[in-house]
């Protein structure tokens, strides 16, 4: 299986079911360690200081995808075979600043003062 960063794809999450994601970690972490790490994504607005927008003009082939949130607290590792859907991929520009957000919540108190 191929798979990417920015790559938006469906994963479970603990009870909820199946969740859009995205995958966030180097392809040469999944090809070495046969897993990876992803941003889970939500219609819902919870933490507005920790979530980054995502809209459908944001993705690259987006298949039914509505405007949500990365949820830039909520990172978690997954392997290949609990992916059961794929919803595109996000735009380069727009991962880097989801990236920029993810860094700034979860490694703020490391950033130079």
């Amino acid at each position: 299986m191929i798979l990417h960063q920015r790559d938006i794809i469906e994963v479970p999450f603990f009870d909820a079911g199946p969740h859009p994601a995205i995958v966030v970690s180097t392809p040469e972490i999944f090809e070495a360690e046969g897993f990876f790490y992803a941003v889970n994504l939500s219609t819902k607005n919870w933490y507005p200081d920790w979530t980054f927008a995502i809209t459908p003009d944001m993705i690259n082939n987006p298949r039914n995808f509505k405007n949500g949130f990365a949820v830039c607290h909520v990172m978690q590792l997954y392997y290949a075979d609990e992916i059961s859907n794929r919803f595109g991929s996000l735009k380069t520009e727009y991962f880097k600043q989801l990236v920029d957000k993810i860094n700034q919540v979860i490694f703020k108190s490391l950033a130079p003062q």
